[in-house]
């Protein structure tokens, strides 16, 4: 599964790509942010109970040492680790903003 994540508040474009490697999801990110970049090549493949822990023991989380604690890169990597692994299904959020 691929995804790109473009018109993030800090205008920098982020690809990822996760596929299904010996039941894991192995984790690809290119970015054009060096915070995200770095994060990526520090997540090790994903099994089950990584993608299900709980946010404080998620090792998603626990590497995400980024700049915005808003950063939407590791929750759509958590995501699409879901998808890929059968444990969710392909539907994202929708939301808009009120004045």
């Amino acid at each position: 599964m691929k995804a790109v994540i473009r018109d993030q508040p800090c205008g920098y474009v982020t690809n990822i790509e996760v596929v299904k490697e010996n039941g894991k999801a192995v984790i690809r990110i290119d970015s054009e942010c060096a915070s995200v970049q770095k994060y990526g090549e520090k997540i090790p493949p994903l099994g089950i109970r990584d993608v299900l822990a709980r946010i404080p023991e998620n090792p998603v989380y626990r590497l995400a040492d980024l700049k915005h604690s808003t950063c939407i890169i590791p929750w759509m990597v958590l995501k699409l680790a879901e998808i890929e692994l059968g444990l969710n299904v392909k539907k994202f959020f929708e939301f808009e903003t009120q004045d």
